[in-house]
């Protein structure tokens, strides 16, 4: 057949395979014999389903192009291609992209435009050499905001997803906009968490501030069963100091009450003040 022809003659002297514009149906097992030669891959406009394992063996692949193929699955094996520097898989039927791609450092382009992806793995934000991602007509309800932080990042094509929640639609058409709707919430998601960290150390305060009331209500508890027993074996003036000492522990610990409270409120109060929302 004639897509085996091209098969056997592997890799061009740059390292080209071309198998696009044929009837392949999956990847052939052949192509581990081209691990040390294959650079770049052309598998386009065939009736491929999947991205198989097999993927794994091709360590030097420097760019593979699997577009307007039938493809529903990538293998994690692709994380192993670490010299991969572009990847298009556009045209597919893609519902979501393996979270091993951030194993692949180099890489710099995603073409993954008309799939049926839903979400991104948060692990593209570690990939340090991406400058352009392009997720055009998907079914995509948000987006990494961290995102907006790789420094190596210029452009993110994200028109046609309806359903995407990260910035309003007539924001999505400039990258530094939508970098900027990104950065606000991630911004926003950071001081939610870290108020909902204090929120907690504050909760931990009201939980040992009552511990330590319990604490002294029971010493309290057993100074008046003492001083009890002692009613009927001490003079007068010892009972009398020993009633003062009662008052004044009664004392100290109806303080230690009013200020457990008043700590209690004053923190409900500062969260209720310092609840922050996102502007755009």
């Amino acid at each position: 057949m004639e897509e085996y022809d091209d098969l056997s003659a592997g890799p061009a002297e740059d390292g080209t395979l071309d198998l696009s514009h044929n009837t392949w149906t999956v990847f052939p097992p052949e192509l581990s014999q081209f691990s040390r030669t294959l650079l770049h891959l052309d598998f386009k406009n065939n009736s491929l389903t999947q991205v198989p394992e097999c993927i794994s063996c091709l360590a030097l692949l420097q760019s593979l192009d699997v577009s307007l193929n039938q493809i529903e699955y990538i293998d994690k094996g692709i994380g192993q291609c670490i010299r991969l520097r572009s990847l298009n898989v556009s045209r597919n039927r893609l519902e979501s992209l393996p979270n091993e791609l951030s194993n692949c450092i180099l890489l710099q382009t995603i073409f993954a435009d008309q799939n049926r992806l839903t979400a991104l793995p948060e692990t593209l934000i570690d990939l340090i050499a991406i400058s352009m991602i392009d997720v055009r007509d998907n079914h995509l309800k948000s987006i990494p905001l961290g995102l907006c932080r790789v420094p190596t990042l210029k452009t993110i094509l994200c028109n046609g997803n309806n359903d995407l929640t990260v910035a309003p639609e007539h924001m999505r058409d400039d990258t530094d906009l939508l970098f900027h709707c990104l950065e606000m919430q991630l911004k926003f998601k950071e001081v939610i968490a870290a108020k909902s960290n204090q929120r907690d150390e504050l909760q931990i305060k009201a939980e040992e501030l009552r511990d330590e009331l319990n604490n002294a209500t029971n010493c309290i508890s057993e100074l008046e069963k003492d001083i009890a027993a002692l009613v009927w074996e001490r003079p007068d003036e010892y009972i009398r100091r020993k009633e003062r000492f009662v008052e004044l522990v009664k004392f100290a610990s109806d303080k230690i009450v009013f200020y457990w409270r008043l700590t209690k409120d004053a923190a409900l109060k500062w969260w209720n003040d310092h609840k922050t929302h996102p502007e755009y």
